[in-house]
C-alpha cells in the first residue's frame, strides 16, 4: 500500500512539474538587426512568419541621417505622394530625426498575412535614398 501511494504522489508531482515548465502563451519577439548605410539596406534575415513576433534593431551606421519603413514598395507612386501619405501607409516607421549616425532604434511588428517577395520592403525614403537603391524586398510566409 505503501508503494502505491508513494507512486501516485510521485505521479502526481511529475505532472505538475510538468506542467509549470509548459510553455506559455506570450512569445518573446525575434530580433532582426537592420543596418542602414549610404545607400543600403541589410537584414540579418529577408523572409518573416505570419503570426511570429519581431523586434527590429536598426542601426544607422551611415555618415548621414536615414529613416526605415515597412511597406509596399511605392517607387512608382512617390512623385505623387507626399512624406505624410506614405507615412499612413507604412506598417512601421522610424524617422529621419530618430536615426542620426551611429544611432539605434527599435520597433516591434508581427505580420497579419502572407506577402511574396517584393510586395513589402524595408526602405529608406529620404530625399534621393530610395532611388539610390535603399531599399530592401521582404517575404512573409
Amino acid at each position: 500500500m505503501t508503494s502505491k501511494k508513494f507512486v501516485a504522489v510521485l505521479a502526481v508531482a511529475i505532472f505538475l512539474l510538468t506542467a509549470c515548465g509548459a510553455p506559455s502563451n506570450s512569445t518573446e519577439p525575434a530580433t532582426v538587426a537592420i543596418t542602414l548605410t549610404e545607400f543600403g539596406i541589410e537584414s540579418s534575415r529577408e523572409s518573416f512568419e505570419v503570426g511570429v513576433p519581431y523586434q527590429f534593431v536598426v542601426t544607422n551606421k551611415g555618415a548621414i541621417s536615414h529613416e526605415v519603413m515597412l511597406m509596399a514598395p511605392t517607387m512608382a507612386n512617390q512623385m505623387d505622394m507626399d512624406m505624410e501619405e506614405m507615412d499612413e501607409m507604412a506598417l512601421a516607421t522610424i524617422v529621419e530625426d530618430d536615426l542620426p549616425p551611429g544611432a539605434t532604434k527599435t520597433f516591434d511588428y508581427t505580420f497579419t498575412e502572407p506577402a511574396a517577395t517584393g510586395d513589402l520592403e524595408l526602405a529608406c525614403h529620404v530625399s534621393g535614398h530610395y532611388e539610390a537603391g535603399m531599399k530592401l524586398p521582404i517575404t512573409v510566409k
